[in-house]
């Protein structure tokens, strides 16, 4: 177990609602998770909440991989629900996530809750050599190139890419080259997802120069973030600080350095921290040091505090609370940030419970950056989509 994983993992039974809602998402998109954490997760969704500002914990494991374990008890927990169970949509989620050779393991049961033709599609690939992977792919890069945006496709032609991944060294997997005037079509978009599945170091430079157009689209950017999180190396680091606060791909640039989980990345970010004076950059940068749980960062994020941060981007307080708390740190004002939380907590309760609704049904649009129909409250694409 990676040792930033190992060291997070026991808060997701924290007593405390709001260290243990932070841990988890903490560890979303560092590709760093194994499927023994889910299980530690289910333990606190069988717990239940622990306070009335305890948030459910289920939705938020919707990143996490299943391993053989994890598999069996999440078809056990599906088998034992009612269709009108809310907790169905998500376990189903989880069934339709799962890496493509335990899907197969366990076809005969998984087929009840995942789409047959999908299944059947999934099912397939490893008997495909590399040159049918490639026509597969190729069929879906041209229909998602001539049609609208279709994140089952999408999705599926992801698994192919896995899949030649797998079957690398036959020689007959191309060169990785990042063709900017491509990447406007989904040849573009799956060259950068590949060269993150395969950590290809070579493309870094070009990868980051990628952030320096703001007109690309954002699908372009998440994955050009995603790879270079993937591939994780100081040159990475290094590459990212250079143009981190560069217009408007800010967003995406410290992301990046905030989901790669390493004493680099830290203090990359201290530095872009002091450098900036943009308020929304500067609120981004501290809770992205409170997720590499900073304890440099502590003095600085609180005084930031007292100037004013951008409260419309997150609760700083919250961030700032829980690295203390995750570093034994008594800060004075621990139970001042505590109580704001509590009252945030409180006014969201009443403005917007959580419910989950019904999937949404054939011929019902949801743009990506719409907000998500289950009712969480973030955009759909970091959520159920």
């Amino acid at each position: 177990m990676n040792r930033f994983v190992e060291r997070i993992e026991p808060y997701f039974l924290s007593e405390d609602p709001f260290v243990q809602r932070y841990a988890i998402e903490m560890l979303e998109g560092s590709y760093l998770v194994e499927g023994d954490t889910f299980m530690t997760a289910l333990k606190a969704v069988d717990r239940g909440q622990v306070s009335e500002y305890s948030s459910p914990v289920l939705p938020y494991l919707m990143y996490m991989p299943l391993n053989e374990n994890g598999m069996k008890e999440v078809l056990n927990r599906l088998k034992s629900l009612g269709k009108k169970d809310t907790d169905r949509l998500f376990y189903t989620q989880l069934v339709a996530n799962a890496d493509t050779e335990l899907l197969i393991a366990y076809r005969n049961e998984v087929e009840r809750f995942v789409d047959q033709e999908q299944l059947k599609e999934i099912v397939k690939l490893p008997t495909l050599t590399v040159k049918e992977l490639f026509k597969e792919l190729g069929d879906i890069m041209a229909y998602l190139d001539t049609h609208e945006y279709n994140q089952v496709y999408y999705d599926h032609g992801k698994r192919i890419i896995q899949q030649l991944v797998k079957k690398d060294g036959t020689g007959e997997s191309p060169e990785i080259q990042i063709e900017t005037n491509k990447l406007n079509s989904f040849k573009g978009i799956y060259t950068v997802y590949m060269a993150g599945e395969v950590r290809e170091a070579s493309v870094v430079s070009e990868l980051v120069n990628l952030f320096k157009d703001e007109e690309k689209e954002d699908l372009v950017l998440e994955e050009v973030a995603n790879a270079l999180v993937k591939i994780g190396t100081a040159e990475v680091v290094r590459e990212v600080e250079k143009v981190a606060l560069y217009g408007n791909t800010y967003f995406y640039t410290l992301d990046v350095l905030g989901r790669i989980k390493t004493d680099e990345a830290e203090k990359a970010l201290l530095t872009l921290f002091n450098q900036t004076d943009d308020i929304t950059a500067k609120t981004l940068i501290s809770d992205y040091l409170c997720q590499q749980l900073s304890t440099d960062a502590i003095p600085k994020i609180s005084a930031f505090l007292e100037e004013g941060y951008d409260e419309g981007m997150l609760c700083l307080e919250e961030s700032l609370y829980v690295n203390c708390i995750m570093n034994d740190i008594a800060h004075p004002k621990l139970p001042e940030w505590k109580r704001l939380i509590e009252e945030i907590e409180l006014q969201s309760m009443d403005e917007q419970p959580f419910l989950v609704s019904q999937p949404v049904q054939n011929g019902e649009k949801v743009g990506r950056n719409d907000p998500c129909p289950c009712g969480s409250g973030k955009k759909h694409k970091k959520c159920c989509l």
